[in-house]
C-alpha cells in the first residue's frame, strides 16, 4: 500500500519538474540561440616589420650602436684600471703579515666591494642608455609608419620577430621601406 501511494506523488514531482524544466529552457532558447554578433573590422591590409633590421640599418641606429659601445668600451677600461691596481694590491700582501696584512686585506676587501658596486652600476647605466635609444628609434619607427600605412592602406603593421611571427609573405616586409624612408627623415 505504501508504494501505490507513493507513485502518483512521484509521477506529480516528476511532472512538475519536467514542466519546471520546459519553462526554464524555452526562457533560455533566444540567449542560446543568439548568434554572439561584433562589430570587427576589416583590415584592408597587413604588413610586418623587422625591427632589428631597421636597428642595424638606419644610420640612427648605427650611430647609437658606435655610441653604446664607445661609452661600454670606456666604462670597461675604468673598470679593468681598477682591478689591475686590486691585483697590484693584492700581490703586495705576499710581504705583509701580522695587522698590517689583517688591515691591508680588510681594505682590499672594501676595494672589491667598490669594484663590484661600480660594475654593477655601470651596466645599469648602458641598459638605460639602450633603453633610451631604442625608445626614440622605436618613437621615430611610428611616425614613419604611420605615413607608410596610410599611403599603402595599411590597418596592421606586426614586428617581425621570430618567436611572434613564424611565417610571412615577403611581400608584407615593408622594412626596407621603413629603413628608406626612416634616414630620410632621420638622418643621423
Amino acid at each position: 500500500m505504501f508504494a501505490m501511494t507513493t507513485v502518483p506523488t512521484v509521477r506529480r514531482l516528476l511532472t512538475a519538474s519536467a514542466l519546471a524544466l520546459g519553462v526554464a529552457t524555452a526562457s533560455l532558447a533566444p540567449v542560446l540561440t543568439a548568434p554572439a554578433q561584433a562589430a570587427v573590422p576589416k583590415v584592408r591590409g597587413l604588413a610586418v616589420v623587422d625591427m632589428q633590421k631597421v636597428l642595424n640599418d638606419t644610420k640612427q641606429g648605427v650611430s647609437a650602436r658606435k655610441k653604446l659601445e664607445d661609452s661600454s668600451k670606456a666604462k670597461q677600461e675604468k673598470l679593468d684600471g681598477k682591478r689591475k691596481k686590486l691585483e697590484a694590491d693584492q700581490a703586495k700582501l705576499k710581504n705583509l703579515s701580522g695587522d698590517k696584512l689583517a688591515q691591508a686585506e680588510e681594505t682590499l676587501q672594501k676595494e672589491y666591494m667598490e669594484m663590484q658596486q661600480i660594475y654593477m652600476t655601470m651596466q645599469q647605466e648602458l641598459a638605460a642608455q639602450e633603453g633610451r635609444v631604442l625608445e626614440d628609434i622605436y618613437k621615430n619607427c611610428q611616425s614613419v609608419i604611420d605615413k607608410i600605412a596610410a599611403e599603402m592602406e595599411i590597418d596592421l603593421v606586426l614586428i617581425r620577430d621570430e618567436t611572434t611571427i613564424l611565417f610571412a609573405e615577403p611581400g608584407l616586409d615593408i622594412t626596407d621601406v621603413l629603413v628608406k624612408r626612416y634616414n630620410v627623415k632621420y638622418p643621423g
